[in-house]
């Protein structure tokens, strides 16, 4: 039961989203994320097992300026997508694929665009992300046997955020998300999820931002104009924790892992959740503040936050019947 489950707190040598990193968490428990050199530089790298390697930077882009990069997405193979971008901000950008020791930086998909950004990949090495177009607006798009798909998915803003192994897509329709996604400022009134499989495009009541093979999402809905964190099946949604949060990654046994905000409290706290037990707070004792990023199907949790001393922190979370961490009842 995930209420007798402990957990091992691993701290890892990522630089935080806000200096430029990012970070991806695969099923085979690989994580991929960005590390800073003296010289101001970024690099991708992978950790596994303890075990750190610098993977460098993607070459072949437009200019040496280039040498900021994120991680968004990794599959089980070891295959990272992400963006990059300049030391002046997230556009101009370009994505990049990095499989079996090569980076791939991807063309933008209308020349015209200023900016890209794969945010995923499953099994199959298909990639999903978007664009920035010159005019500002948010085109999602599939990336599948060297070329690009236009996603059959209405809206101004359609940004594609992540596909299972079976090739489905989910994403969010109607708004600016590239800023916000960058800076995880996660929503704004009005968003729309959207699921896409075969080629039929199923709109939500809420948002979404993770998907398992399964085909359930994980995501959010509004009640009373709050934002709760969110499962859905067959396209239903089902509230999952009635306080201010929001879901952010599902496994395959249908654990979701997100964050929420007590009543009245400013900092956020991890949560996890299943069928079984409910929602449970997962935040390490050592952190005023803490969020997941990630979930993988051996029950790992990627997450990040900010330590009592003020240092922000990425953390791996690891089913350890020794570990000193243990799901708590929900701060109210």
């Amino acid at each position: 039961m995930l209420h007798r489950t402990r957990y091992a707190v691993n701290p890892l040598p990522f630089i935080p989203f806000s200096g430029t990193g990012g970070e991806a968490l695969s099923h085979s428990g690989m994580i991929a994320g960005g590390i800073a050199h003296p010289d101001g530089s970024v690099s991708v790298a992978l950790w596994s097992e303890g075990v750190l390697t610098d993977l460098g930077v993607p070459p072949a882009l437009p200019g040496p300026q280039f040498n900021k990069p994120r991680v968004f997405g990794i599959n089980s193979r070891g295959s990272i997508v992400g963006t990059i971008h300049t030391a002046a901000g997230e556009l101009p950008s370009r994505s990049f694929i990095y499989d079996r020791g090569h980076f791939t930086v991807l063309p933008l998909a209308d020349p015209r665009n200023v900016g890209g950004a794969a945010i995923g990949i499953n099994d199959q090495g298909q990639v999903v992300g978007y664009d920035r177009t010159s005019g500002g607006k948010v085109a999602g798009w599939l990336w599948r046997a060297g070329a690009y798909w236009k996603l059959p998915v209405h809206g101004t803003r359609t940004p594609a955020l992540a596909i299972n192994s079976g090739g489905t897509i989910v994403g969010n329709c109607s708004l600016s998300l590239a800023r916000r996604l960058l800076n995880r400022q996660l929503r704004r009134a009005g968003e729309r999820g959207f699921i896409l499989s075969g080629g039929v495009t199923q709109y939500l009541a809420g948002f979404v931002y993770a998907i398992n093979d399964l085909g359930e999402a994980a995501g959010g809905s509004t009640s009373k104009g709050e934002p709760m964190a969110t499962i859905f099946r067959g396209g239903i949604a089902t509230v999952i924790l009635s306080q201010r949060s929001y879901a952010v990654g599902i496994n395959g046994a249908a654990q979701v892992v997100g964050f929420y905000q007590p009543s009245g409290r400013g900092r956020r706290h991890l949560f996890i959740w299943s069928a079984s037990s409910g929602a449970l707070d997962l935040t390490p004792a050592d952190y005023v503040s803490a969020e997941a990023a990630a979930i993988n199907n051996r029950g790992e949790v990627l997450g990040f936050g900010e330590t009592v001393s003020g240092e922000s922190r990425y953390f791996l979370l690891t089913p350890d019947p020794r570990g000193a961490l243990v799901p708590q009842a929900l701060v109210k």
